[in-house]
């Protein structure tokens, strides 16, 4: 028996491909270091001046690495799923 275009109708459930699309305020704070480390290095890609006695690329490098973290701090403080409050 073919299908109808009943059984062809998209369905009103959603499953877990619609949580994976679902992106909130606080998924994009985690793209702020993937944009600072790979889109900020063609802006940094210079040698002079020298930052801490590196240079300014290397410098650029290390400080996203020490942002990375406070980022990610900063996101487990925001997401919901870790206070303490819900999980009890």
């Amino acid at each position: 028996m073919p299908p109808t275009p009943d059984d062809l109708a998209p369905s009103a459930v959603y499953g877990p491909a619609q949580e994976v699309l679902d992106v909130k305020p606080i998924h994009l704070l985690g793209a702020i270091p993937f944009i600072g480390i790979l889109g900020g290095i063609f802006f940094a890609n210079r040698v002079t001046p020298y930052v801490l006695g590196m240079p300014f690329i290397l410098f650029w490098l290390v400080m996203w690495v020490v942002l990375i973290s406070v980022t990610m701090a900063v996101i487990y403080r925001l997401d919901p799923a870790n206070r303490e409050e819900q999980n009890s």
